[in-house]
This record gives structure tokens, sequence and C-alpha cells, in this order.
């Protein structure tokens, strides 16, 4: 291609982006020669003194580059006529009439302008036309202001650059061999092929097609049921009638919404320090998938997500669509809670991020890179950057300290369901009001059963609880018994009621006592360590049954655990609700009183008085009456004391409390669930604020800022119009429909191209422009420009219809050749720009994990709903992911529905080159290392699959002496084939010397699996 013109050769072959800037920059010099020789000769007839013909494409050509009005190389500014007669620091650059005057000629004609780093010297021509001009008085029309970005050079890409002209349906090219064609596809690729002298690959069988196709499709292996049939059918439009199948299937938009999730860089956790996972990021996928399953026009498909919110009529699904516009990573700690100037420059970060998603996604423009300036290689001035920026600056991701997760309702809806939801409220609170008074009338509420001493004299486990060890709060003193191993005791919760409960122990004489406590309204067990800090601090448990617990503490050497039930105790809580202050004095028998105080932890202590049996309980060598030590309730005002004498009475008023009690939560948990019911869906969707008019800022400063823009698009697209309309006040909602409209526009040169490619890069290995996300200067040239065209335009005619664009690239002749390597085409194109084979391919990461699924019958087939979350998570300051693998259902779904957190990635997804969440990945690597091999093989989840596997083989052929029927049923799941003889008798030998489930092993770590034919 020529990038003088933006127009394309019409013969010769393609080449990678760098052998065709070299060949470029040639074709530039000699088409320039050979024009400027025929402007000399013609210049008798006085064409030479023509600027806009001849002076004003050499200036942009040459000249430009440095001496704008955005970029002042010697205070130089050659884009209007006064900045050409007042010059610059050497003095001024046109002197009309006068050659010898002007500064420009002189330095132009000694070879010093332009630099080196910016081309070749002028030739004598060019000198000679400069000259003549200047001598015939440099006409230069007053109002005409010349633009770097006007014409394609030798450095950047103009106006006229091949990406940003009209849509235009090109005629279909003759062709030699015309009987090899199936679809017009097929002319621009023969085309191609024969001007190199080249044939198209033979033909790939039915099995082969059918496994391309699936995959391709559905990102599955085919059955062998569907294989045989597509083998049955003998009609002629048997072809186009599997593609109908496949593309029927739900699975369909599981497979192609995978891509479209790696183009935008969807993500389900922030990133950043807190990495916070998002639970309702998954509306955002579903979207996807539902929307490429009813073929969704693609006008409609780009329009929701930039503005489904604002849409007349927006329905929960149209906004669960805007999930986009924050699907990436946020960086909460500098945009919650920072000063004001760093949270404006996190909010320009963030913009400026969605900015490039939204430009690269839908026009193959990377816009951002004009963030700070005009951008150096593609026609996009800085404040077309701005004038995008006016659309999006009012999205965010959060609305002070309230997360983007927000209900799916139009605002009609959102009222409805607050109005509905206010009477439901009101009860709610006045019942756990009407519970809080009850429960204040209740008495005593935790039992505390001891060991004896004597009972535990053998020492393994110390001294047992003892008042003299009990301390309120975190109060502690010296002197306690000998360092215990364990310290145990018999926990039943009643009721929420305050409590304490505490096991002192004397660690290393240093003093310190663990304290189980819990608090009213909460009703779950914490551990306080005293002295340790936050990250030594690792135990805490739930006990809200009403059943017994055993409750012991172990301490090894440094390492202190809490058990409940035999059972480790993991999570860390401890909470603080009141203030501090005395309590009152605990008297234990004939113990002296002890001044009891509270540190905020509870507000009173109650231990029991009575020998109280512990039902439930297994017998165990240490279960033992407990020793009565007396019931006690300090209360802060008056320090009241409960004695043996009020015990029935106390029981007494338990049971009424607890009859009107019962009848109060029933009512409670009835309005609980009435209100759960109306709750709405939740998408994380982000927020929308009103913007600030917006400004350009000079080299991007914050502090710096320039002049006004309002709400626009591309300056350099011709049509639609890039001009809203609109003023610095328009509303947020309308600068995203406006601009959603601009894009989705039938007259949009980049949208259908961008679009077309993409498709073409999932179906042959490539686009036809090798950089999908990247339509400008420095991206891939195409390798076929009409066909690129011819497929735009067509998918405009079908209405944006993908699935129409699926039939089109699949019935035709091209998509049909087999992978058969030819020496002298990869001689000629090593890259197979031609398309001389079908590309072989490796499956992506997601699609071996599913195929693997598929065919050890392990497969969940659940469509849609929240994530499956293969890990725990520990919250220390930061999101901590903990993977987990195993065979359970819920694990065994498709890839797709993995969360994709960003710091819990899955080891042998990584290995296979998938990308990491929030990062746009428009094209995959198709790496080959060790790991890969490693990975495939040592897994867990591999191996478990290989286990699963042979036991569906086994359970389906039934009889364990049918050892070759097992084989090949192996082999026809796997590989869409039976087994050769030769493989029937290497699965026989090994099958004799390990198992079955070995050769399933292999063929699950084999080429042919992991590759689509």
């Amino acid at each position: 291609m020529c990038r003088l013109s933006g127009r394309y050769r019409a013969e010769g072959s393609c080449e990678d982006h760098q052998n065709m800037a070299t060949k470029t920059t040639l074709l530039f010099a000699l088409l320039t020669a050979a024009w400027l020789l025929a402007e000399v000769a013609a210049g008798a007839g006085g064409d030479a003194g023509d600027f806009e013909k001849q002076i004003a494409p050499l200036l942009v050509r040459r000249c430009l580059g440095c001496h704008n009005s955005s970029e002042l190389k010697g205070q130089l500014d050659l884009t209007h006529r006064q900045g050409a007669l007042a010059g610059g620091d050497s003095g001024a650059a046109v002197v009309p009439g006068k050659p010898q005057a002007s500064i420009l000629l002189e330095r132009i004609a000694d070879g010093s302008m332009p630099p080196e780093e910016q081309g070749d010297p002028l030739s004598a021509a060019e000198v000679a036309l400069v000259r003549r001009w200047i001598e015939r008085g440099a006409a230069w029309p007053e109002a005409r202001v010349l633009s770097p970005f006007e014409l394609t050079t030798e450095h950047r890409a103009g106006r006229d650059w091949w990406s940003l002209q009209l849509v235009a349906r090109p005629p279909l090219p003759a062709v030699k061999n015309a009987s090899w064609c199936r679809s017009p596809i097929d002319r621009f690729v023969l085309r191609k092929l024969e001007q190199q002298g080249l044939a198209p690959a033979e033909e790939i069988d039915r099995v082969g097609w059918l496994r391309r196709a699936k995959f391709d499709l559905l990102g599955l292996p085919p059955t062998p049921a569907e294989v045989d049939a597509f083998l049955a059918d003998n009609s002629p439009d048997a072809y186009a009638r599997q593609l109908d199948r496949l593309l029927a299937s739900p699975h369909y938009g599981e497979r192609w919404g995978r891509h479209w999730l790696d183009v935008v860089g969807f993500t389900e956790s922030d990133g950043f320090e807190n990495d916070k996972f998002r639970p309702h990021a998954w509306r955002y996928r579903d979207w996807v998938i539902d929307s490429l399953n009813e073929d969704k026009p693609y006008a409609q498909f780009v329009t929701e997500q930039l503005a489904g919110d604002v849409l007349p009529g927006a329905t929960g699904d149209s906004m669960a669509a805007t999930g986009f516009l924050v699907c990436g990573a946020w960086d909460e700690i500098q945009n919650v809670g920072a000063s004001k100037p760093e949270m404006r420059r996190a909010h320009e970060e963030q913009i400026a991020e969605l900015i490039g998603t939204v430009s690269q996604t839908f026009l193959g423009m990377t816009v951002a890179c004009a963030r700070c300036h005009d951008h150096k290689f593609d026609p996009v001035p800085q404040s077309d950057y701005y004038r995008i920026k006016a659309v999006f600056d009012g999205v965010d991701h959060s609305r002070g300290r309230t997360l983007g997760n927000r209900p799916l309702l139009s605002p009609a809806d959102l009222a409805r369901h607050e109005q509905a939801l206010e009477p439901l409220q009101a009860k709610q609170k006045e019942l756990e009001q009407q519970l809080a008074q009850l429960d204040d009338a209740l008495p005593g509420d935790a039992v505390v059963e001891k060991f004896d001493d004597k009972t535990l004299a053998d020492g393994r486990f110390g001294s047992a609880l003892d008042a003299r060890n009990t301390h309120a709060a975190t109060k502690s003193r010296p002197g306690y018994h000998q360092p215990p191993l364990t310290i145990e005791c018999w926990v039943r919760l009643y009721s929420k009621e305050s409590f304490n409960v505490f096991l002192a122990a004397n660690l290393k004489n240093s003093g310190e006592h663990w304290e189980l406590y819990s608090f009213r309204g909460q009703g779950d067990f914490s551990v306080y360590l005293p002295g340790y800090s936050p990250a030594e601090i690792r135990s805490g448990a739930v006990i809200t049954d009403g059943k017994w617990h055993y409750v012991a503490m172990q301490f090894d050497g440094e390492e202190v655990r809490l058990l409940v039930d035999g059972e480790p105790v993991k999570q860390q809580t401890v909470k603080r609700i009141k203030p501090g202050g005395e309590l009152g004095e605990l008297v234990f028998g004939g113990y002296p009183a002890q001044k009891i105080g509270c540190d905020g932890l509870v507000d009173d202590v109650r231990i029991s008085s009575a020998i109280v049996p512990i039902e439930g309980v297994p017998d165990a060598p240490l279960q033992r009456a407990a020793q009565t030590i007396g019931l006690w309730r300090f209360d802060q005002a008056r320090g009241a004391r409960f004695s043996d004498d009020s015990r029935e009475e106390n029981e007494t008023l338990r049971r009424q409390v607890a009859e009107q009690r019962s009848t109060l939560a029933k009512a409670l948990a009835q309005t609980k669930q009435q209100i759960d019911a109306l709750a709405p869906p939740l998408g994380y969707i982000g927020f929308r604020n009103q913007p600030e008019p917006t400004h350009v800022l000079l080299r991007g400063e914050i502090k710096s800022p320039g002049d006004l823009v309002t709400a626009g698009a591309l300056s350099t697209v011709a049509a639609p119009t890039p001009e809203f309309g609109l003023d610095e006040a328009a509303p947020e909602g309308e600068r995203r429909l406006a601009f959603a409209a601009w894009v989705s526009d039938p007259a949009n040169p980049l949208t259908a191209r961008v679009l077309v490619n993409r498709l073409w890069q999932h179906h042959f290995g490539q686009g036809l422009v090798k950089t999908p996300s990247d339509f400008g200067f420095n991206g891939g040239l195409p390798s076929h420009p009409e066909l690129l065209d011819w497929l735009a335009d067509d998918f405009r005619r079908s209405g944006g219809s993908l699935k129409h664009l699926h039939r089109r690239m699949m019935l035709s002749a091209a998509y049909r050749q087999s992978s058969r390597f030819d020496e002298r085409a990869a001689r000629l194109d090593a890259d197979n720009r031609l398309l001389w084979r079908f590309p072989p391919r490796r499956l992506d990461g997601e699609i071996v994990r599913d195929a693997m699924l598929a065919v050890s019958g392990e497969w969940n087939r659940r469509l849609g709903g929240p994530s499956f979350q293969p890990f725990t998570v520990t919250v220390f300051n930061t999101h901590f992911y903990h993977l987990i693998d195993d065979g359970r259902a819920d694990f065994n779904r498709r890839t797709i529905y993995r969360a994709g957190v960003i710091t819990g990635r899955d080891p042998l997804l990584d290995a296979l080159d998938c990308p990491a969440p929030a990062v746009s990945t428009p094209a995959r690597r198709a790496t080959v290392t060790p790991q890969h091999a490693l990975s495939l093989m040592n897994d867990t989840f591999v191996l478990r699959q290989a286990e699963r596997f042979a036991e569906r083989v086994r359970r389906e052929v039934g009889d364990e002496q049918q050892l070759d029927a097992q084989i090949q049923l192996a082999w026809r799941t796997a590989f869409s084939r039976p087994a050769t003889e030769e493989e029937t008798a290497m699965s026989r030998r090994l099958i004799r010397a390990h198992d079955l489930a070995t050769v399933c092993w292999v063929l699950l770590n084999s080429s042919e699996f992991l590759y689509a034919p």
C-alpha cells in the first residue's frame, strides 16, 4: 500500500509491517520524484505555482512534522501564511519574490532540513519547485491552514489513511480456478494465491471439518453421535445445516463471549493493592453471552454497552450491559479516601483506561495516546482525546465509599420497589426493637462447665479453669499456675445475650490470657489474645446453634491454637462495642472480692452456678460433672447479685420470655424473607455523575487546564459527523448516547472493519489486519484489503449479524482447506498471510480444560449465574486468594464461569497462555514451553479427568473384558475417530502394564487433543 494516498497496491504479495514500511518509503520517494518532475515540466504553463497541488502537499509531508502549531521546532510554524512569513528563531522562512532571503529555501537546498531522522533531503526537483513558488510571490490563500494530519507521510498517518476511508463494496476479482470457489470470499483469497503462483491446500475430510467447526463455534469436541450423524447426512446443504445447529446452541455465546471479554479486559476483582472481589460483576459476562446467543444486531450490542442505562425504555438487561464501562481494574485506595488531588489524578487515570478500551475495542484506534499531546502517528489531535473524555467523564466505579453494585432496575421500577419495601422495613425495625427489649429481661445465657483439678491431676492439661485465674475484659496479672498445655471447657449458647468466658493461661509467665467472648446482637465467639500482633492471631469461631461444643486452647511452643469440637479454627474476629468502665465486684465463694472492669468488649459477666448435665456431648475421659462456682450477674449501674434462691424465678421468666421471643422471631424471619424476595438483581455497573466542563489538559497535567471542549468524536473521520451539537452542560447520559450512535452508525468506516477482522482472526488464526485493536499507522496493513471491505459491507447489509458472518466465512472453500504443509509456499509466505493452507492452531487454555470435562463426562452444563470460586479468601489489608482443586460439580462448569480474579489465577490456564483478567488481549499468544507439558502431565485437574474419563469408558462399554471396545470408545470420544490397529495394540500393552486411566491420560496430553485440525 502507498502510505501517501492511503490506497492499496493492486499487485504484489503481503509482507509484515516492517517490510511493508521499507517498501512504502521507497515507493514514496519514487512517486514523489515522478510527480515533481512532471510538475516542473509543466511549470512553463503556470501549474508550478499552484499552491494546493504542489506546495501544500510538500510542506505537509516534509516540513509539518516539526513545524506545526503544536510542535514549534525553532519557533517556526508552517501551518499558515503568517507563520511562514514571520519565520522562527533564524528569521523569515519565506520572503515572497526573494528566494535568496528565504531561510526555508536555504535550509532545504543545503540539505540541513529536514533533519536526518525525519527522512532524506529534498530532491533537486523539490527544491526547484519551492524556489519557483517563492519567486512568483509565494502565493498562499489567507484562510488556508495546513494540518500535519492532512496527508499520510513516511512517519505518520493522515486523514487519507486507509482505515479512515469510507467502506465501499469492491467488485469480485476474476480468478483462473473459479471452480474452487464456494463463496465470494474465495475469489479474493484465490486471486492473491494465483498472483504468487500458489494453489490452496486440498479439502479437509468431513470429520476434521466438523471438529474444527465445533471447536470454533462452541469450544467443545464433537461427540461420537454427532460425528456419525454428520457422516450420514449426504444432502447438498449438510454443511450449512450443521453450522445452523452449532450456531443455535447456547454454548455458542459461551465460546464467543470469551473472545469479547478478552478484548475488553473483563475482571471480577479490583486489582491494585486491595484486589477486592466483585460478587455481581458476572451480570455483564452473562449479558455478553446472552446477546451473542440471540444474535443481537451489532449496533445494539455496541449501544447498550456504551449507554444501555440511559436508553429510552432502559431495562435491567440493557443496564447490565454498561458493566463494560467499569469492567477493568480499579484502584480503590486512590479513588476513595485519598486527598483531593490524588483522587482527581486517579480519576484521570481511570478515564484514560476507559477511553483506551472504548477506542481500541470498537474503533481499532489508540486514542489514549493523545492524552498529553497530538498523536505521534495517527491523525488524532489532543483535543479529540478530551472531546471523548467529555463523553465518559461522568463514569465512576463508586460514589463516595459506596461501590459500583447497583440495582438493575429502571428509575420507574426502582421507585415502585422502594415503595413496596418501605412498610416491610418499618415492620422489621419494630420487631427487632421488641426482641431487644425481651433480651434485656432474659437471665443468664451461657454455661461454662469446669473440670475439677483432681480429675486433671496427671498434669497433661495443667490447671483447670479457676476463679483465681479469671479476669474481666483484658485485665491480666502474673502469678498463674504452671503453664498449661491445654485449657478446656464446654460452652453452650442459649441466646444472643452478652456473655464473657475467660480461659486464663500463663504464657511463659507473661501474664497474657486468651479470652473467648461474644456480645449482644452478634452471636459469634471470638478469640482475643492481648500482647500479640494481628498477624499472630488466627482464630475465631461461630457457635450459635444452642448445642454443647468442646472448646480448647492448645499451646505448642510459640504456636497457640483454638479448637472447636477438635477442629482448628483459622479465622480471627475481634470486635468492640462498649466504652470502658468499672462494672462492680466479683466474689467467688471464699475468695476475696475482685474489681471487675470493661475495656469495651462486654458489659456483664455470667458464670454458671449449678452442675448441669452436658447433654449431647459424646462420652469422653475428660467429661466430668462441673464444679459449682456460683451464679453472678454484674450490672454497670447496680452491681446486682443473683443468688441460688433466684434460680426458679429466673427459669420461669426464661420460659415466658422464650415463648414471646419465639413468636417475635418467627414474625421477624418471615418479614426478612419478604424483604429478601423483593431484593432487585444487582450488577457491578458503577455510577454516573454529571461532569464538570472538560478542558484540554496541557501535557496531560491536571494543574494546567487549556481550552474548553465539548463532547464529540474523532475529528478525522468524515462520516458520520463527529460533532454532537452538545454544549458543556449537556447531561451525561446524552453524551454517551450521542457517542454510541456515532460508533454504531453504518457510515462509520472503522466499526464494521474492526469487527469483521476480529471474526476472521478467530476463524483463520490471524486477522486480515494482524493487529486487531490497532488500525492506525503502527498497526499492520491488511493482507486482503478488498476482502476486508467486501466483508464489512456485507456485514452492514446483514443488519450487523455476527452469525451471518460466521456462515459466510465457514462455508467458504478457504475454511475447508486442510493444514497440509507446502514447502514452496512457506518460503514465499512463511506466515501464511495469503492463506495457502488452513493454519493449525492450539486450543485456548479454557477450551483445553472444557474439552477435558466434556470427554470425561464431568462437565456441569449449567448456564449463567454467579461465577464459581475455586478458592478461599483471606482478608488482611488486601485480599489473598488461596486456590482449591477438587471434583465438586460446581467447579466443573465451563471455564468462562470461573471467577476471573486478578491474583487468584489458575496455574494450568496460565501455562496455556490464558491472559490475566483486566488486561485487554485482542490476540492471544500461543507459546510452546516445557511448562505446558509439565502442567498437562502433573496438574491434579488433568489427572482427575483422566480417571473420570476411564470410568466413563468402562461404564459405557460395560464388560471389563471388552478391552478393544474400551480403547475405540476412548479414541472416538477424544479424537472423533477410531484408533488404528497400531494405536489399539499400543493401548492394550499400556493398559496391561498400568490401567485404562493411563491411556486416557495419554490421550488428554496428545497434540491431536490439544490442536484443532
